[in-house]
């Protein structure tokens, strides 16, 4: 839509060189109460004395102060109408984050800007990024200008609407650090992530009223970003009521569904809730969090973690950091969706398993997935980058003779995929005691034993390849499959093989 300049006439404000304090005399009056939904406790709230200048805001399980005196008096009163609209309208954290941005432009600038004619806009716009404003700055100031459209304040009117939307703001990748990579965890961070809580359940399941409330409520909330690839305030928000858990006696595991909200949507007319399956290893943590919950009396709407959105980031951090590399919500969500894509999925169903209502957000996953060679290569453990990262965890190394010492349910046998493998090592724990499948999941335990003889690591590996490479291709290699179980596996057995040195480094018996 093409827009005919509006005539500033010859007894225009500006015309007569009024400044900005008389150009903005014409204000609606100020609201005496203000209501704003704060969707962490999915309740409204009620802000008065709204002329004072210092505004008392609760969101997000916490008070921010909303200070205006600081700002130039001929702008303080219409600012604070602006915001409050904000506030009512969209959310408190949009408008603590709009009037901190909106303060940090120079005030002339903001002054010129408002004031200037709408045929002079794009001008004093150049001017903005002239001075190198940052450009999360820009959309405040385009929701500024917009406001004084829609209430006809000083030179503006609603016709002008169309030219503000059509303003640019700076260039800018957001999506650089995912296209570069450094958000995503390494496999070797992934798999210290996934012993942990196989360690934690394994726990639960021997100690249960003597395992510490602390390190449970971590590392359950650790599942829900890992796996789901949730946000903080997400995680926080998670109510009594959206656990369901229930035994259909099809796996000795308890199934757990919980059922988290969408957040942050440009539109909410197609929130909906976001239902989750948790892995059936590790629902025993939410069945022991579930029951320690309602023996405290929670119930219903209770915030099952019982932290704020801010707390619930700093347990994530704290619990990577001591599990060796100090990572965030943000970059499991990352991780999280690079997974799936790396798994075949469509852009519907990434956006749907992030809660996205525009297919266009997640379309970066898309160009910074590897390619499907890189994918059977790292699959197969043939990469030498994928190889020299990969450092798993397990017991000493023994010979054969020590091997042959130890108990039969210490030494591992089984026969995996129709594969029968035994003689590989020991374990401390024994079979009967473990939880896990034999052999696939020994590579890799901390408990693990393995024997000091590369060539049986060599055939084991060389078996699971072939039985890879069919169930790669039949099942494209998607998240839960067969495929998928077998890669770990793959790189804790080249890893072993590449601590002995190769299959040249055999112990003689």
């Amino acid at each position: 839509m093409t827009l005919l300049p509006r005539t500033i006439g010859a007894q225009s404000p500006l015309a007569q060189g009024v400044g900005a304090q008389s150009l903005f005399c014409n204000l609606p009056p100020l609201p005496t109460v203000v209501k704003y939904y704060d969707d962490f406790t999915d309740s409204y709230a009620e802000l008065r004395n709204l002329e004072t200048g210092v505004w008392k805001v609760t969101f997000d399980g916490r008070t921010k102060s909303f200070y205006f005196m600081d700002i130039d008096p001929s702008l303080r009163d219409v600012v604070m109408r602006w915001c409050s609209s904000i506030l009512a309208g969209l959310s408190p954290v949009t408008a603590y984050f709009y009037l901190d941005q909106f303060k940090s432009i120079p005030s002339d600038l903001i002054i010129s800007v408002a004031t200037c004619t709408p045929q002079n806009l794009r001008s004093e716009w150049n001017k903005l990024h002239a001075r190198e404003i940052h450009y999360v700055a820009f959309a405040p100031i385009s929701s500024f200008l917009g406001y004084l459209c829609r209430f006809s304040i000083g030179n503006w009117d609603s016709i002008w609407l169309d030219l503000i939307k059509q303003l640019p703001y700076p260039k800018r990748d957001k999506y650089a650090n995912v296209r570069v990579g450094d958000v995503f965890l390494t496999f070797e961070e992934e798999a210290t992530i996934i012993r942990h809580i196989d360690d934690v359940c394994q726990k639960i399941a021997t100690q249960q009223s003597a395992f510490a409330d602390r390190l449970l409520e971590r590392t359950a909330i650790l599942v829900c970003s890992y796996q789901f690839g949730f946000r903080s305030k997400q995680i926080a928000m998670l109510e009594m009521r959206n656990i369901r858990i229930w035994n259909d006696g099809v796996d000795e595991f308890p199934a757990v569904h919980l059922t988290f909200s969408m957040i942050k949507q440009r539109t909410s007319k197609r929130v909906f809730p976001m239902v989750r399956r948790v892995k059936r290893e590790w629902s025993v943590l939410f069945v022991e969090l579930f029951e320690r919950a309602k023996l405290r009396g929670m119930s219903g709407a209770d915030h099952v973690f019982r932290r704020k959105p801010t707390e619930i980031s700093n347990a994530i951090l704290d619990l990577t950091e001591s599990l060796g590399s100090r990572r965030g919500a943000t970059e499991l969500r990352h991780t999280a969706a690079l997974r799936l894509v790396d798994a075949g999925a469509s852009e519907e169903e990434l956006a749907a398993f992030l809660g996205h209502t525009d297919l266009n957000t997640g379309l970066v996953y898309f160009t910074s997935t590897r390619s499907q060679a890189e994918r059977i290569n790292q699959a197969l453990g043939v990469s030498s980058t994928y190889q020299n990262v990969m450092k798993i965890a397990h017991g000493r190394f023994i010979s054969p003779d020590e091997l042959a010492g130890l108990k039969g349910d210490q030494q591992i046998a089984g026969v995996p995929h129709g594969m029968p493998i035994a003689g590989i090592g020991g374990c401390e724990l024994g079979q009967p005691s473990c939880p896990n499948n034999p052999v696939m999941s020994c590579y890799g335990c901390s408990r693990f034993m393995p024997v000091v003889n590369a060539r049986i690591h060599m055939q084991v590996l060389g078996d699971l390849r072939d039985v890879m490479k069919l169930f790669y291709v039949s099942s494209h290699a998607e998240r839960g499959s067969p495929a998928f179980q077998l890669e770990s596996t793959i790189a804790k057995v080249q890893a072993v093989i590449d601590e002995l040195g190769g299959p040249r480094h055999e112990l003689e018996s």
